[in-house]
C-alpha cells in the first residue's frame, strides 16, 4: 500500500515525500525563475550605476604615484598591522588600505590621512559586506567585535557573563 500526503499549495493527494503536485510544481518553478530574473536585473542595474560612478578619475587614481606614496605612508603609520586585528590583540599584516568614506561619495578625501586605514583582506571584505562607510559605523563595528571576542575580554580582564 502506497503512502500519500497533500500538496502544499492546492491540497490534492500526492505521493508521500513530495512537496507539490505536478501542476503546482511547474508554477513554483516559474515563480522561482521570475524571482531570480528580477534579482539579477536589480543586481546588474546597481552594478552599472556603481561602475558609472567609478569614472576614469577613480580608476586612474589607484595607479597614480600619489596613491602609492600615500598607501605606503598609511602602512608605515599603522606599523604594518591591521587596525581591527590590532584592536582584537591579533597581529596580522596590512594587505589593503581602505577609504572609510568611499571616493564615490567624497573624492576630495582620497588622500586624507583620517579617511584611510590599513586592513587585512578579511576585515576589508567584512567592512564592504556590512556597508560601513563612516567613522561612527566603523567604531561601532570594532566595539562589537571586541565585545564578542572572549579572548580579548579575558586579556583585558573584563568580566564575562555566561
Amino acid at each position: 500500500m502506497a503512502l500519500y500526503s497533500l500538496c502544499g499549495r492546492c491540497g490534492t493527494k500526492i505521493q508521500y515525500r513530495t512537496r507539490y503536485c505536478d501542476r503546482c510544481k511547474t508554477k513554483e518553478d516559474a515563480e522561482r525563475i521570475e524571482m531570480n530574473k528580477a534579482r539579477s536585473k536589480k543586481y546588474n542595474s546597481d552594478r552599472y550605476l556603481r561602475d558609472k560612478a567609478n569614472e576614469d578619475r577613480i580608476r586612474m587614481f589607484y595607479v597614480s604615484n600619489d596613491w602609492r606614496k600615500k598607501r605606503y605612508e598609511i602602512i608605515r603609520r599603522d606599523n604594518d598591522e591591521c587596525v581591527i586585528c590590532k584592536a582584537l590583540c591579533k597581529f596580522i599584516p596590512i594587505e589593503d588600505v581602505h577609504h572609510i568614506i568611499p571616493m564615490t561619495k567624497d573624492f576630495s578625501k582620497r588622500l586624507d590621512n583620517d579617511n584611510l586605514i590599513g586592513l587585512c583582506k578579511y576585515h576589508h571584505q567584512q567592512i564592504h559586506y556590512h556597508n560601513i562607510d563612516n567613522k561612527d559605523k566603523l567604531n561601532k563595528y570594532v566595539n562589537q567585535l571586541i565585545n564578542s571576542d572572549k579572548f580579548v575580554k579575558k586579556l583585558l580582564n573584563i568580566n564575562i557573563q555566561k
